[in-house]
């Protein structure tokens, strides 16, 4: 786990007497909601994450497609700072979307901990540390992170190298 997925949230209002009539119900219910919306998101990032790598391979493509750099000197520039750019973009949407799936995360576990849900059957991370402990780094979210950085730096250095190749000419 991350070292944020180990802050286990522990705000005050998750009070701690008996459940009353028709409440239990209802936190089953919302415990539903909060995996669905988790669900959602999970499958809104991993699709984000397939539809950046494709678009990086387009424009790779469209800048090495000869086999050889670019013969223009705009296309080099204009293709890496559109990659450049493209990154920057996607890293945000992407924390936004993280950011999320963190805040459900959190009310997952206070659902469970309020259903009094135990730790072997409990889907939230912090509660269930046993099981996700078993799971081996490195972890998914922050390498998809990491690779939206790394895209945004290469591109920004491929954008460097193509103008001073057009200034040099």
């Amino acid at each position: 786990m991350t070292a944020a997925e180990d802050q286990q949230p522990r705000p005050q209002d998750v009070p701690s007497q008996p459940l009353k009539d028709g409440e239990r119900a209802e936190l089953l219910q919302q415990l539903s909601n909060v995996v669905l919306m988790c669900a959602n998101e999970e499958q809104v990032i991993w699709s984000i994450f397939g539809t950046f790598g494709a678009t990086n391979a387009i424009l790779l493509v469209a800048l090495f497609s000869t086999g050889k750099l670019p013969e223009s000197p705009f296309v080099g520039p204009a293709v890496s700072a559109v990659g450049a750019l493209l990154s920057l973009v996607w890293h945000l949407i992407q924390r936004r979307v993280r950011g999320h799936l963190e805040r459900f995360e959190g009310t997952m576990l206070l659902l469970e901990e309020r259903l009094g849900i135990g730790p072997r059957l409990a889907l939230s991370a912090w509660i269930n540390k046993d099981a996700y402990g078993r799971l081996s780094p490195p972890r998914a979210r922050p390498l998809m992170e990491a690779c939206s950085l790394v895209s945004a730096l290469s591109w920004f250095v491929f954008f460097l190298y193509f103008v001073a190749c057009r200034h040099n000419a």
